[in-house]
């Protein structure tokens, strides 16, 4: 009996150690498997913390890297932009008296300026131009002559309205202090068109002579140390108004160097310019410039079809005055003289002579004067009104062909008066409302073929085609930044 109680004891204490052992080791896998459960879970989500701060950490490096390279490729080139939106009404009359009106003509123009600082003594200029009518690619007759690319309507293309380098190659405190500018010059826009855009000096020559695109050199020296006159400067100038290099698109066998007797129009001009007074507001400037072998058509197909006619003599004299003694008031008055040479050849198109300023049977030397005088008033902190008014005679002809005006006033032969108001939208924007009145008293204004004919005189289909009077209202929106 007592010996089956053993033996019943015997087995229940080996039951209790055998679960006692069981129980045990089961308990510590589970501790295992969560605690490696835990540890995947800590080091997952610590990658995921890590991966993130990575990404940050190359978000804000590619920001680094485009804020470097941005302001690496302004400090290589800065851009500004020039923009324009008009709407002009125009109502005409023929020298037979009949009318015609164009309303609700719609313009855009679209100037992006270029600057970029070469070296200390080495600056690069460059502005791109398009100018067009809304909705229409209609090219203007004559947009395709080299100075009036990008200034007179054509399509919704660039051109480089200029492109050159001012270069000083002598020392601040040379003698003569100099700058060359080489390339397409700052020639359009001149003084005093700077008013009437609201703007400030965009270029060198007065725009009553010349007024558009050009391609030269020009030789820009200080003359402090020679005449006791603030500003004074010496400006020697060179450039081409025509280049027979037979690469015409239009010319069938096209090769670099023509055998023809067709001659190159160069430019040459020296101007003295210098402040007024001793006022850095203020400009005068004297100058004499002549064309040489101008060309009767740059558009001429065949070029041994096409002429030297002559030469141009041009001389000018201009000052103005911005703000003066504080009072808001600016004034500007021009003055030039031109003289046409003709050569003696006669250029014939459509089954007519022309001569210059001639239709080829007079070769006399012709000569006439013009001017130019307006003024502008600050009539509140945003607001300024203008006029203008220019004169000139039958003979007189200028190079201001690429004139942003679409009548290109400053070559009226007979008299032309413009006011305008302009109200700040804010530093950079304004809103012009102005009008624009032109009395022709002779034809062909503006061009250096063809006899200036009294509107008087005309008759016939004559009477019919050339116009007397313009008159345009007109509305713009401009920007400049």
């Amino acid at each position: 009996m007592i010996k089956n109680y053993v033996i019943v004891f015997i087995c229940l204490v080996f039951s209790i150690k055998l679960f006692s052992y069981d129980e045990p080791y089961s308990t510590d896998s589970q501790i295992v498997e969560e605690y490696v459960d835990t540890l995947v879970k800590r080091r997952t989500i610590e990658q995921q913390k890590r991966i993130k701060e990575l990404e940050d950490r190359l978000d804000e490096l590619e920001d680094s890297m485009e804020k470097v390279e941005t302001r690496s490729l302004v400090d290589k080139i800065s851009f500004g932009v020039g923009f324009s939106t008009a709407v002009n009404n125009y109502d005409k009359k023929y020298a037979d008296g009949h009318k015609h009106s164009s309303n609700n003509l719609y313009t855009t123009k679209l100037m992006l300026n270029m600057k970029s600082q070469i070296t200390d003594n080495m600056i690069f200029h460059g502005r791109l131009s398009m100018y067009k009518y809304w909705a229409d690619s209609t090219v203007h007759m004559h947009a395709m002559f080299d100075s009036m690319e990008g200034r007179v309507p054509h399509s919704s293309a660039l051109f480089v309205e200029r492109a050159f380098v001012d270069w000083r190659f002598t020392d601040k405190d040379a003698f003569m202090p100099s700058v060359l500018t080489i390339g397409r010059q700052p020639s359009s826009d001149g003084p005093s068109h700077q008013y009437k855009a609201n703007t400030s000096r965009k270029a060198t020559y007065s725009a009553l002579v010349f007024d558009g695109a050009s391609d030269g050199l020009v030789l820009t020296s200080s003359l402090k140390n020679i005449v006791p006159i603030k500003g004074a400067k010496l400006r020697v100038a060179y450039g081409k108004g025509y280049q027979n290099d037979e690469t015409k698109n239009v010319v069938v066998n096209a090769f670099i160097g023509s055998d023809n007797s067709l001659k190159d129009t160069d430019v040459y001009g020296v101007f003295l310019e210098s402040n007024l007074f001793g006022k850095d507001n203020t400009l005068f400037q004297i100058g004499v410039a002549k064309m040489k072998n101008i060309i009767a058509n740059a558009l001429e197909t065949n070029s041994t079809a096409n002429k030297n006619i002559g030469d141009v003599t041009f001389a000018g004299v201009m000052f103005e005055g911005t703000n003066i003694e504080q009072t808001g008031l600016d004034l500007f008055a021009h003055f030039a003289y031109s003289n046409a040479k003709p050569s003696g050849e006669v250029y014939e198109y459509g089954g007519r002579g022309f001569s210059l300023l001639g239709n080829g049977q007079n070769f006399d030397d012709k000569d006439s004067t013009a001017f130019w005088i307006g003024g502008r008033y600050q009539v509140s902190e945003n607001s300024k009104f203008g006029m203008e008014y220019n004169q000139a005679g039958r003979y007189w002809v200028s190079a201001t062909q690429g004139a942003y005006d679409l009548v290109n006033k400053l070559a009226t032969r007979g008299k032309a008066f413009e006011s305008y108001y302009i109200h700040n939208i804010n530093r950079y924007s304004f809103i012009k409302f102005g009008g624009m009145y032109v009395d022709y008293d002779y034809t062909n204004s503006g061009w250096f073929l063809g006899e200036p004919k009294s509107m008087d005189s005309l008759t016939g289909e004559s009477a019919k085609n050339n116009i007397k009077n313009i008159k345009n209202v007109y509305l713009q929106f401009g920007l400049n930044y």
